[in-house]
């Protein structure tokens, strides 16, 4: 089996003592960082689920959309004109007789 080549075998990292200030602000450093990519993140997935709630949104319209559209092309109908008396204003066409079994 073949050796794989290593192209960073001979990097070493020597850690020499250094100024404690400058210690102390590469940690500080390292920390607000890390806080930054955490809020990032938190704000990447809020983003993402208004944009999904957007898209519901967007598809229920769509749908109810499509069935007003569908509604306002059969207004113009005399059927659908008679239908519309009758269920919502109660009205009954000329020589019509109601019985009503509650009188």
């Amino acid at each position: 089996m073949a050796e794989r080549s290593r192209p960073f075998q001979n990097i070493r990292f020597i850690v020499r003592p250094g100024p404690k200030k400058l210690k102390i602000l590469f940690v500080a450093l390292i920390l607000a960082c890390t806080v930054a990519l955490v809020a990032l993140s938190m704000v990447r997935g809020c983003i993402r689920q208004r944009t999904q709630e957007a898209l519901d949104q967007a598809a229920a319209l769509e749908h109810e959309n499509a069935e007003l559209a569908e509604k306002a092309d059969d207004l113009g109908t005399g059927s659908s004109i008679r239908d519309i008396a009758r269920e919502e204003l109660g009205m009954v066409d000329p020589g019509t007789v109601i019985i009503d079994p509650n009188s």
